[in-house]
């Protein structure tokens, strides 16, 4: 069996989160949960929760495979029974005792070694410093764009004047602010079908106005499809990767809208073939539409977070999805973890369990040699997310 235990990780996608200290079991199982923290997510998502309602998702979420195998796994780390009320006792203890130092063994016992972390979730935004200050490894941050565009159209702005602080507030996250990447949400918005020529001024000068005089059912879908494009202009212009989410979401997503092959069009477009573009969630369930896509263009790259680790035991079949037509030097590791570290944890302990018995298939199919193997897993596991994002760790 290819061996994966030991090897350095980095996580090329997640999301920012703080102490959340002692919690009750239906707490932890809450915040641990997908989609986007269970209760938590759909009462700042401005959803009706009512207690019967509460008690009903927390009974379906201890029943979710994903999260018997956190409790077990985390049982383990503990020293504790395979409870879920006596997991959540130990590590309450181990929160109190020393926070930081319960995080520094958790990713230490898993080789976590960097995160690359989208700051854009959740909203209000959390403090940069007190996260990388919280974390026992180096935090790159990457800038979501879509907070930036509800703030501009909040605000009476006519277009010359929106265009330029979109870019000004960009430029500034990227010169001044340490980010290095962008990030888009626009699958939950108004979905990835988006033409290339949408990158035209003049429909984002339209679209503004439309939407300004109520008119135009489209109007806010053509002006999202231009500032999306602007986006991927400028990370050119800076060099840095351009994070686009693909497939599965929480409960607003249409899935038909978020199918990696809709990006095609636009991402084979000349004035965009030189942009680096990272796959969020490798287009989770149409793994295979983004291991073609990353294939076929030069400068795309999937990262198989969320289906890693939410999906459970479909893990090895992403990986054996996305590795029939992508480079192994295009695909990165990631866990879309949020709100507690036990989630990158055991994200970790699933991926890389997950990424051996795939890559342990090809070598038993004489597809792979056990050294290239070997290789594979480092390159997807960490070594691809180094030099994407220049990320240097011990």
């Amino acid at each position: 069996m290819i061996d994966t235990a030991e090897l350095p990780v980095v996580d090329v996608h997640c999301h920012p989160f703080l102490n959340a200290g002692a919690l009750t079991p239906e707490q932890f199982v809450d915040l641990a949960s997908f989609p986007g923290g269970g209760v938590s997510y759909m009462a700042q998502a401005g959803l009706p929760v009512d207690e019967a309602l509460i008690r009903e998702i927390q009974t379906i979420r201890r029943n979710v495979v994903y999260m018997r195998y956190l409790v077990r796994q985390m049982a383990r780390f503990l020293g504790c029974a395979p409870g879920l009320e006596e997991v959540v006792a130990a590590r309450n203890r181990a929160v109190t005792d020393d926070y930081k130092d319960y995080v520094r063994r958790l990713f230490a016992a898993c080789h976590l070694t960097a995160l690359v972390a989208d700051f854009g979730y959740p909203q209000p935004p959390l403090s940069m410093p007190a996260f990388q200050q919280d974390m026992p490894v180096p935090v790159v941050p990457i800038y979501r764009i879509e907070p930036l565009i509800v703030d501009l159209l909040k605000a009476e702005l006519g277009w010359d004047e929106f265009r330029r602080r979109y870019d000004e507030a960009i430029a500034h996250a990227l010169e001044r602010d340490g980010y290095r990447g962008l990030k888009s949400i626009i699958a939950y918005r108004t979905g990835l079908d988006i033409s290339p020529l949408s990158r035209t001024p003049d429909q984002g000068m339209q679209a503004l106005d439309a939407i300004r005089r109520g008119t135009g059912g489209g109007a806010v879908k053509k002006l999202r499809d231009h500032l999306l494009c602007r986006a991927l202009e400028l990370c050119i212009e800076y060099n840095v990767p351009m994070q686009i989410h693909t497939g599965v979401g929480d409960y607003e997503i249409n899935m038909p809208d978020c199918r990696p092959a809709l990006l095609m069009e636009l991402l084979r477009f000349p004035a965009f073939r030189a942009c680096t573009v990272i796959l969020v969630h490798a287009g989770y369930p149409y793994c295979a539409e983004a291991g073609y896509i990353a294939g076929m263009l030069p400068r795309v790259y999937c990262d198989v977070s969320e289906g890693i680790p939410f999906a459970g035991g479909g893990a090895r079949r992403i990986y054996a999805e996305v590795l029939e037509m992508a480079p192994i030097s295009k695909i990165v590791y990631g866990s879309d973890g949020l709100a507690l570290p036990e989630i990158h944890y055991v994200s970790v302990l699933l991926g890389k369990q997950a990424l051996a018995a795939a890559l342990q298939e090809l070598v038993d199919g004489d597809l792979l040699s056990p050294q290239e193997a070997h290789e594979a897993a480092r390159l997807i596991l960490a070594d691809t997310a180094r030099q994407l994002y220049g990320v240097s760790t011990n």
